[in-house]
């Protein structure tokens, strides 16, 4: 049976693999932990990026019903919310793991929120 549940776990933990590879072959701080190539690939912030940016092409195309609109969607929404973060992490003044843990908070939330609509729009078809 190709597709289901075994899929989906198997992309979750090469995904999860991936980060934590990156996380470990990009340079240190360089003594400021928020500096961009750090932030982004250390802590929480990998994995909870990973969950939001599968949910978030996975409920494009729940909704679309086209992976091929979908999945080029998802990466520019993706990259989009990095930017985001960046922005907003500039004008706030938090330490290190009080803003990983907002931010992956903030992730999370709309992983969530992506994986209802998903389940909605599933639903709504069959």
């Amino acid at each position: 049976m190709t597709g289901g549940r075994d899929d989906r776990c198997g992309a979750l933990v090469a995904a999860g693999l991936l980060a934590a590879l990156l996380a470990w072959a990009l340079p240190g701080a360089g003594g400021n932990p928020t500096a961009w190539p750090y932030y982004e690939s250390h802590g929480m912030m990998p994995f909870a990026r990973v969950l939001f940016a599968l949910t978030l092409g996975a409920a494009l195309g729940a909704v679309t019903g086209h992976s091929r609109v979908a999945m080029p969607l998802a990466v520019l929404l993706v990259g989009v919310s990095q930017l985001g973060g960046r922005a907003v992490r500039s004008q706030v003044d938090l330490p290190y793991w009080p803003m990983q843990s907002a931010e992956a908070a903030a992730y999370l939330a709309l992983t969530a929120l992506l994986t209802g609509i998903a389940y909605l729009a599933i639903r709504r078809r069959t």
